[in-house]
């Protein structure tokens, strides 16, 4: 990891995120990037996460908080994704549990800052970061709980949160959209709809469980069944 400085965008995984994120042409898809750095955090332990995986996620919280209206002192770039971040009402949580754990004394860029002479500065941005994220909460009324998934929950179990935890952000942006028309029919119809698809989706996965069971009773009927042959 290339690095010149101890705050979120002094280094060159930083800087190749923040070229990255032009690359997109949508708002929404920049976000998911941006949502992408926490999640690689979540995706190992503490003392497997690499250094660059740290410092990517940091300078993701970094893009939160200015796009959230808190951005680091001095800097220019607004990042027009606030209306992305507040749908995604989870995200300044995700983005203060990733910077916990990056900020782990066990983890690699923790570390490789604790051999310096500027790992005070560095733990002081972080931690005004971390301020400035609690503060941007605070004013876009979002939550900065944020349960994180563990690094041996399988993937279907990984999918299966992840798709309640954006049917529950529809939900909620549809709720506002609700107390704002007034009794509009098409807001209703449309939360009769996201609902319809959440029921769906339970059904299919439910429907997934149950066939993967009956094939390892399957299975293991078959497996007996041959030992008893032999």
């Amino acid at each position: 990891m290339g690095t010149w400085g101890p705050h979120s965008f002094d280094n060159d995984t930083a800087a190749d995120l923040l070229v990255s994120l032009d690359g997109y042409d949508q708002p929404f898809e920049r976000a998911e990037a941006v949502r992408a750095t926490f999640e690689e955090v979540f995706s190992t332990t503490v003392e497997d996460m690499e250094a660059d995986t740290g410092a990517a996620a940091i300078a993701g919280a970094e893009i939160v908080a200015s796009a959230l209206g808190q951005p680091l002192d001095g800097a220019k770039q607004s990042f027009d994704l606030a209306k992305s971040f507040t749908f995604y009402d989870d995200t300044v949580g995700m983005a203060l549990a990733a910077l916990k754990r990056v900020g782990d004394d066990d983890s690699e860029l923790a570390e490789l800052w604790a051999d310096t002479d500027e790992t005070k500065t560095w733990r002081a941005s972080v931690d005004d970061l971390t301020t400035r994220l609690v503060a941007a909460a605070k004013a876009h009324d979002l939550s900065t709980d944020f349960d994180p998934p563990h690094p041996d929950e399988t993937p279907e179990d990984a999918l299966r949160a992840e798709v309640d935890r954006v049917y529950e952000d529809m939900m909620s942006e549809i709720e506002r959209l609700a107390d704002k028309a007034d009794g509009d029919p098409q807001v209703e119809v449309l939360r009769h709809l996201v609902r319809k698809m959440n029921l769906i989706h339970k059904d299919i996965t439910n429907m997934r469980y149950f066939v993967v069971d009956s094939l390892d009773a399957l299975t293991a009927r078959i497996d007996g069944l041959e030992k008893k042959t032999q």
